[in-house]
């Protein structure tokens, strides 16, 4: 078996984090003493004393001299971004023209096995690739990996990329969305991701993972996103059918 490699106080301190973006401990009202959380998480009293500090530097609680450790108000975050997997495209969109980017890098290189399988490619065919963060209200919550064949990667600039979210690009060079293959799934932080959206290693992530093909069936982008479900989070509204006697749930597209 591997060991989780991330610290206990780490962890600690994210579920601390956690409870206080939340609202869970009371603006003005210290929160439970070092010993009453270490009984709680069932952790050592230093583990909980590195655990504050952390909170403490990143300014979200106010340790005072005999009284406790105090949330400070005004410090909660906002509510995680939220798509509705109904209109999926339609909110990537939306959340690429209403928040931030940066692009991490951007070039031209061999196609590894999974985008020329994605993007049905010959062999030694070159993509453009680009890493980019996403940010709303300077927070990271999105970390992307896209691959584009190189006859239309080559047709943008990295500036481009840092003005516009890429399909707002494809779009301006004539190509037209015609559908899309898509699929949803958890994964682990590595160090990119973590350093990236300021998360522990292993942290769990969302991950997704998308084809969109143009109106003549040509593969023209594979993303590959990992979002921080702490700012990210999908919803989706379902309808229950009756259908030859049986109960089943469907997605409700006129959500």
């Amino acid at each position: 078996m591997i060991d989780n490699p991330t610290p206990r106080y780490y962890k600690i301190y994210r579920l601390l984090k956690h409870a206080i973006e939340n609202g869970q401990y009371v603006d003005n009202e210290a929160m439970p003493g070092e010993n009453v959380l270490a009984e709680q998480y069932k952790v050592s009293r230093l583990t909980i004393r590195r655990s504050l500090e952390l909170l403490q530097r990143e300014g979200l609680v106010e340790r005072r001299q005999g009284s406790g450790t105090f949330p400070i108000a005004g410090n909660v975050a906002s509510q995680p971004l939220r798509a509705d997997i109904n209109k999926l495209v339609a909110h990537l969109n939306k959340m690429g023209t209403g928040t931030q980017v940066q692009v991490l890098s951007f070039g031209y290189e061999t196609a590894n096995e999974m985008a020329r399988h994605q993007l049905e490619l010959p062999a030694n065919a070159k993509v453009q690739k680009a890493i980019r963060v996403r940010y709303h209200n300077q927070v990271p919550f999105s970390y992307l990996v896209t691959y584009v064949p190189e006859s239309i990667g080559r047709r943008y600039s990295e500036k481009d990329m840092t003005q516009a979210p890429l399909q707002a690009l494809l779009k301006g060079l004539g190509i037209r969305l015609g559908s899309a293959e898509q699929s949803f799934t958890a994964t682990a932080a590595d160090a990119h991701h973590a350093e990236a959206l300021q998360v522990g290693i292993s942290s769990p992530l969302l991950c997704i993972k998308r084809l969109n093909r143009d109106t003549q069936g040509r593969p023209v982008e594979y993303l590959v996103a990992v979002y921080n479900p702490e700012h990210f989070e999908y919803r989706m509204a379902l309808s229950n059918k009756r259908s030859k006697g049986v109960d089943g749930w469907i997605v409700n597209d006129s959500h």
